[in-house]
């Protein structure tokens, strides 16, 4: 099969601390959707000739079913108008809502490698990369593990990158599907998910959802929340979560560098993975991302998982805003089984950056600060394979034409040398190349990745340049990973990115750009700079930690405290360990007025609070933590429409 090489177009607002944006600005919030792809909901009573009557009037083609909400995601056609096909939908009585498949961002903040300590779970006032934390400003971890570390067999789903679950922090209390026999190819639980022993990668549609993410600042989103969550701990390595014994199930909804990339993630592999989540025993969700696109068929599978008794923790946002004004998704839905989580700063006050919300937003953590300094754990680096950047010569390429010659000249469009296959216009019947001149060793490298800055003028889907690989340097392929085709005009200098995901080549290959006409129509042809091939060197050294900071790292927190809870308390139902969260907080003047419950987050008096029957919290004893007593009955959400 013919892959196609993916043209980013960098989407860092979520990424980025809300005082950036000055003079009284607000960042974009503008709905991120996928082109050509909806997701509807019939009447239960409609019959399936009449479902396949309503396709047809709008030309779709149904993708997948979620059945546990009833609702089918839809391509359409290139030519389709999107806005005027989900009208036609809803003029419809049998269709209960169209949408379009919205995307989702991570809620990650930059990070550099700084150093910080655990002072998220024990504030003693220490000096925290660059600043100087308040005692106290903590969710009271180590008082909270004199009564509870966490229970081996609770499940805790984390939608996200996916989980790096070989590291050695962290492999112990990952979930496996016992109803699974490893390796066989074969579906032995009957789940619709073969061999799928840790969980699944529903954006390669694999049963390998390890963790070789790469974001603009660093590498292991979802390992690093898998750390904050249940790092082991007392196994006198590494650092620990906030719980030290669970069962981690990893569902990798996003690459960060393949397809999907800096889009965003889209709505219909969320729904996917909350529903296996559901379906294979997770008590907990972790959602680490967010974006302001309102789904009804989110809605729906949330609410599936709430009666279910499955708890979500969701991210309030990163962009310094008011929640109850302009919501954030998933955290934003009326749903009694979400809890959404602003961030706290080493001092204990509202992060600077963390939305909030006096109606919409049910707590805060620590999420850490500007510069990161929430300490977790980490795939393995990523490391240079090979680069060219065409200043020192052509002397690491071998090339071959039919008519002319590759060449290396300077270009005022990229500013600097680059490679390009004619002076001019190609030629008719032309096959042109460039090859590296010795094998790239890629030996154990997995999240393969490749970059380079291109300018292009071909005849669209007649002439195109291939990206391709080979073992022994004589027979090439596009079949190899990150490899590919392009063709067509770029929009100026673009920056090309292809992604092997956790496909290997072993132990070295040879890389080939080749140009291919016909003879109809020529045009510029191809410049090339700047090439970058990248991957993770599967081995573990026991120095695989970073640091991130954001209401992504604050979710996890949340996550780690009710697992707690659940673990304390196996009796107490989800809306019963969401009560306990909400009614133990520490108290500060900078959430009394920005989250539900006031305050931020205290393991140790959350797992002291006695629910009774009508939702009220009782008078707790919280060995000198603080708290606040909250009628949950009484919360003031936003609904759904």
């Amino acid at each position: 099969m013919e892959r196609r090489l993916t043209v980013w177009a960098l989407m860092v607002w979520l990424m980025l601390p809300a005082q950036m944006w000055g003079g009284g600005n607000v960042p974009s919030t503008d709905v991120q959707r996928r082109d050509g792809e909806i997701l509807v909901k019939f009447d239960t009573d409609v019959s399936e000739r009449r479902r396949q009557e309503i396709r047809a009037l709008v030309d779709a083609t149904v993708v997948q079913v979620f059945s546990s909400i009833g609702v089918e995601y839809w391509h359409l056609s290139e030519a389709a108008d999107i806005e005027a096909v989900l009208n036609r939908l809803a003029s419809l009585p049998e269709i209960v809502y169209a949408e379009p498949n919205y995307v989702y961002m991570p809620q990650v903040l930059p990070d550099d490698p700084d150093f910080g300590l655990l002072w998220h779970l024990h504030n003693t006032g220490q000096w925290v990369n660059g600043g100087t934390g308040v005692a106290g400003a903590d969710i009271s971890a180590p008082e909270a593990w004199d009564r509870e570390t966490g229970d081996p067999e609770l499940v805790i789903a984390i939608i996200d990158s996916g989980v790096a679950y070989e590291h050695p922090d962290l492999i112990q209390n990952v979930w496996t599907n016992r109803g699974e026999i490893p390796d066989n190819g074969l579906d032995d639980d009957g789940n619709g998910f073969p061999d799928d022993l840790h969980g699944w990668d529903f954006v390669n549609d694999d049963n390998n959802p390890s963790d070789y993410s790469v974001d603009l600042y660093g590498d292991g989103h979802g390992t690093h929340v898998a750390g904050v969550i249940a790092a082991a701990g007392n196994n006198g390595i590494g650092t620990t979560g906030v719980m030290w014994r669970a069962r981690i199930m990893p569902l990798q909804v996003f690459d960060l560098f393949e397809v999907n990339a800096f889009g965003g993630i889209q709505n219909a592999i969320i729904l996917a993975a909350v529903e296996y989540a559901v379906r294979n025993g997770a008590r907990i969700i972790n959602c680490s991302f967010g974006g302001y696109g309102e789904s009804a068929a989110q809605f729906d599978i949330l609410e599936m998982a709430h009666r279910n008794g499955v708890l979500v923790l969701a991210a309030a946002g990163n962009d310094g805003i008011d929640n109850d004004m302009l919501p954030i998704y998933p955290a934003g839905y009326a749903l009694p089984n979400i809890i959404a989580v602003a961030a706290t700063d080493e001092g204990g006050r509202l992060a600077a950056y963390s939305n909030f919300g006096l109606n919409s937003v049910d707590v805060a953590a620590p999420g850490g600060n500007f510069f990161p300094n929430i300490y977790s754990t980490t795939p393995p680096d990523r490391n240079i394979l090979f680069s060219e950047d065409f200043e020192t010569g052509d002397s690491q390429w071998r090339m071959g034409y039919r008519f002319e010659a590759w060449s290396i000249g300077f270009s005022e469009d990229f500013g600097s040398n680059v490679i390009r296959d004619s002076i001019t216009e190609y030629h008719d019947n032309e096959s042109s190349y460039i090859q590296t001149r010795f094998p790239i060793v890629v030996d154990n490298y997995r999240g393969l990745h490749i970059q380079f800055k291109s300018r292009y003028a071909l005849e669209a889907e007649r002439d195109f340049v291939y990206v391709e690989g080979s073992a022994d340097g004589e027979n090439f392929s596009v079949d190899f990973p990150f490899t590919g085709a392009f063709t067509g005009f770029s929009n100026g200098v673009e920056t090309i990115n292809g992604w092997g995901g956790e496909e290997t080549v072993d132990p070295e290959f040879y890389l080939r750009f080749r140009l291919s006409s016909n003879d109809t129509v020529n045009f510029d042809g191809v410049s090339i700079d700047d090439i970058r091939l990248t991957g993770i060197r599967w081995v573990f050294t026991g120095d695989e930690y970073g640091y991130k900071s954001g209401t992504s790292m604050a979710v996890p927190v949340v996550a780690g405290v009710a697992g707690l809870v659940w673990s304390h308390r196996p009796e107490l139902t989800h809306l019963e360990v969401k009560q306990a969260i909400l009614a133990s907080v520490d108290p500060h003047e900078t959430l009394v007025t920005t989250v539900v419950s006031g305050g931020s987050v205290n393991a140790a008096a959350a797992l002291t609070v006695e629910p009774d029957d009508d939702g009220m919290e009782k008078t707790f004893d919280d060995d000198g933590g603080g708290g606040c007593f909250i009628d949950t009955a009484a919360f003031s959400r936003r609904t759904p429409f």
